[in-house]
């Protein structure tokens, strides 16, 4: 009996980690736009919308970003920024 629970073990073991092994994993960057009162926040709102964007695309977003661009709408004259998230996703 103890052979046979060890067996049936192993071949479970096996079956999880081999479906683990065929996923594929996609990594990519997602392009995220908006305004705020400052900066910081214009950078935080862009964030929000590149993770939202990472969330609909059934993704993971990770902790890095990067601040393409910041500047102030002329029409508005509220900061604004655009920002880079990466964004991983598992087929």
């Amino acid at each position: 009996m103890n052979k046979w629970c060890l067996s049936a073990s192993l071949v479970l073991l096996t079956a999880a980690y081999s479906a683990a092994a065929l996923a594929d994993v996609h990594t990519f960057q997602v392009i995220g736009e908006s305004y705020g009162h400052t900066s910081e926040e214009a950078i935080d709102n862009a964030l929000r919308v590149a993770d939202e964007k990472c969330y609909l695309s059934w993704g993971r977003s990770s902790q890095d970003y990067t601040v393409l661009a910041q500047w102030t709408d002329p029409e508005s004259g509220y900061p604004a920024a655009r920002v880079s998230l990466g964004c991983t996703t598992e087929d």
